[in-house]
């Protein structure tokens, strides 16, 4: 049986073919159902649902488990949350392992992931800052907060940019994965200080990529609002 790191080892060939914009390895995002509590332990996870790429997109990108999963493809782009403009944007290429393992009415709260940003020698840094942000919700849409019946600290979201030790690393969540997102992390390393390892509620006052950009939207529109 193939194991999901040498799935990995697979993984930038195929995605070559359609990647548009390749940084140094790849991310590989793996999840399973609740009641599997003992597959975090686990080295051979090559039936979990996973999506692996090695674009570096230019802002965050939103994925909804169920819609990614039961498309019919195994691989495919997806665009970056933005406000509408002319701007040009990268999104992220992917290829998914094991679309027909996810099922939409499983709870999801165990979570592997891995990027290992090899150096010429084929060392790795685990600890050192990452190429990726990986972010996981609780909520369908990539939502931090599901309204005031959900206590952020009850359905937290948790984001994670530090390189992974070769073999990856896996959480077991609180509460069911709904969405993930995927997001560049130089920026994102820089406003926090260091790479992050499952923050939860982001651990810092800038909590992703689209928080600038919705306090952006709030000021101009409060700005219209006053003439």
């Amino acid at each position: 049986m193939m194991l999901l790191k040498d799935f990995l080892l697979l993984s930038p060939w195929l995605l070559g073919a359609y990647a548009q914009n390749q940084g140094d390895g790849n991310i590989t995002v793996a999840f399973f159902p609740s009641s599997e509590e003992a597959t975090c332990k686990q080295d051979n996870i090559a039936k979990a649902a996973s999506l692996t790429t090695n674009t570096i997109p230019s802002g965050f990108v939103c994925f909804n488990l169920t819609d990614l999963f039961t498309q019919p493809s195994d691989n495919g782009s997806q665009g970056v949350w933005k406000i509408p403009d002319d701007t040009p944007s990268q999104g992220v290429d992917y290829l998914l392992g094991n679309r027909d393992s996810y099922n939409a009415d499983t709870n999801y709260t165990n979570v592997w992931y891995q990027q290992v940003n090899q150096t010429g020698d084929g060392d790795t840094n685990s600890g050192a800052d990452g190429t990726w942000v990986f972010y996981t919700y609780a909520f369908a849409d990539c939502v931090q907060n599901g309204g005031d019946a959900f206590d952020p600290k009850d359905y937290p979201w948790f984001e994670t940019s530090c390189q992974t030790k070769d073999g990856g690393d896996c959480q077991q969540l609180p509460q069911p994965v709904k969405s993930f997102a995927i997001g560049p992390a130089a920026s994102y390393n820089a406003g926090h200080g260091k790479c992050e390892v499952w923050a939860k509620l982001g651990a810092a006052s800038i909590l992703n990529g689209r928080t600038p950009a919705l306090v952006a939207v709030a000021a101009t529109m409060a700005a219209f609002f006053m003439v």
